[in-house]
């Protein structure tokens, strides 16, 4: 008996030791071991850090509180009220509030917005993208950014920006969903549908490419610029901020709305009659190759194969610029208009737009009108 008694023990000792061994070394798939880690190691408040770079890059962080947990890896900064990063004495990002920044030790930096089940939510920051270009420009100027998630690392000169996207660039607006930043080429790459707004004008696209040094962008798929009652698309398009222009190729259509959607309300009740409810509703079509916008007066060109269709009447020519203010287009170079089913060949002709008439000059100086109703 006692034999027995002494082999259970043994056998006892013998599956606890196995079963000690098990959990020790499946403990990361289990996950048994994890219960007994606070998530938070060391917790401190009231926290500011600072650091130097080799690379020149120095940065100061103020924060309610800063942790390491189970992954010594990271370090977690909650409840940021203030970041800054300078390099070369000169600062690139200030005012930098976010809900939490993690810092890796692989140096990536990511930056949350919103926090799982905490209600408030901040990201924002204000950044100086001529600091980063190469070379850096001279004029000092400061962009508000925000966004749901950033991870940044200096090291490889690259950022992801995630998520309800908006940056203040002087008087632009730029909204996307995602938005990759490869500082050593000085280009910023959007997928999703971006927008760009300045002025009035709206212009917005599939995809798309900065170019940080030269202020311009060069856009493709579905590109759809809106300004005032006019609206165009086309396939392709680059918009150059310093020249104040938005060129766009391929596929190019512009549809010119009567005035209903910019008249007063109290104006446009007045039009009760079949006749008027017509007029205000009348578009004006062009079709081109290339047609370049003008951001600040809101006047385009038109050229290559230029098509201006309104109800029954038509007319072609080389190139074609639209007036804004006027709500007139003007066609020069092999201007044509259909009158009944000829085609007229004059010097010039113009569209007022409002008016619907269409009026030609010709080579010995005749004029004739093409007026509202008329096919000829």
């Amino acid at each position: 008996m006692k034999h027995i008694g002494r082999n259970i023990i043994f056998l006892i000792i013998a599956v606890l030791i196995v079963a000690i061994w098990y959990v020790v070394n499946e403990s990361n798939k289990l996950s048994v071991l994890d219960s007994f880690i606070p998530e938070k190691l060391v917790t401190l408040k009231n926290v500011h850090m600072s650091g130097i770079e080799p690379t020149n890059e120095a940065w100061e962080i103020f924060a309610e509180e800063a942790w390491t947990g189970r992954n010594k890896s990271i370090t977690t900064l909650d409840h940021v009220t203030n970041a800054i990063i300078e390099s070369g004495g000169r600062i690139k990002v200030k005012d930098l509030k976010a809900k939490r920044l993690k810092i890796n030790k692989n140096k990536d930096i990511e930056i949350y917005k919103s926090v799982s089940g905490e209600t408030d939510q901040y990201l924002s920051a204000q950044i100086d993208f001529g600091a980063a270009s190469k070379p850096p420009k001279k004029a000092i100027k400061f962009s508000f950014l925000t966004a749901d998630y950033i991870k940044f690392n200096p090291d490889k000169k690259s950022a992801l920006i995630t998520g309800n996207i908006m940056i203040l660039k002087d008087k632009l607006v730029v909204s996307a969903e995602s938005i990759m930043l490869d500082l050593d080429k000085n280009v910023a790459t959007f997928e999703g549908k971006g927008s760009f707004l300045k002025k009035g004008t709206k212009l917005s696209a599939n995809a798309g490419t900065l170019f940080l040094d030269k202020d311009i962008v060069n856009m493709n798929g579905s590109i759809e610029v809106v300004q005032k009652s006019r609206k165009a698309t086309s396939d392709r398009a680059i918009y150059d901020d310093n020249k104040r222009t938005i060129t766009m190729t391929s596929n190019v259509r512009v549809v010119i709305e009567k005035p209903k959607n910019i008249i007063k309300k109290e104006i446009a009740s007045k039009y009760k009659t079949t006749e008027g409810k017509e007029a205000l509703s009348t578009r004006t079509i062009i079709t081109c190759k290339k047609l370049i916008a003008n951001t600040e007066n809101d006047n385009c060109l038109t050229y290559g194969n230029v098509h201006v269709l309104q109800k029954n009447k038509e007319a072609k020519s080389d190139q074609a610029e639209y007036f804004q203010d006027k709500e007139m287009i003007v066609m020069t170079g092999n201007a044509y208009l259909r009158k009944n089913s000829d085609w007229v060949k004059a010097n010039k002709i113009i569209v007022y737009v409002d008016k619907e008439i269409f009026e030609a000059t010709g080579q010995v100086e005749t004029t004739f009108k093409v007026k509202k109703g008329s096919g000829r």
